[in-house]
């Protein structure tokens, strides 16, 4: 194979213990947050009713959907980076 076709791989930054630490503190807070928002949203969906929402009531949900999918993203990329963390013991996330 070609070696030039290959993509690079290159080092983001270094992890050490404390860096870790914060890490796992910051996934904790974010899933903690990511898991309000699906309560709320699950919440707003348990008041629905056979018949259709006003439209303000729908807006609204729509918005928490927004606003549960966002923490989600930033819970799930603050794992990502805790997984890759473990993975590498602490040395490297690529």
């Amino acid at each position: 194979m070609n070696e030039t076709l290959r993509p690079e791989r290159k080092l983001v930054f270094l992890v050490d213990t404390k860096q870790y630490t914060e890490l796992h503190a910051q996934c904790g807070v974010a899933m903690k947050a990511y898991f309000a928002q699906a309560e709320k949203s699950c919440g707003m969906l348990g008041n629905c009713s056979a018949s259709p929402l006003p439209f303000l009531e729908r807006l609204a949900i729509m918005r928490q959907e927004i606003t549960e999918k966002n923490a989600q993203l930033v819970y799930m990329s603050a794992k990502r980076l805790l997984h890759r963390a473990a993975l590498l013991g602490f040395e490297a996330v690529w």
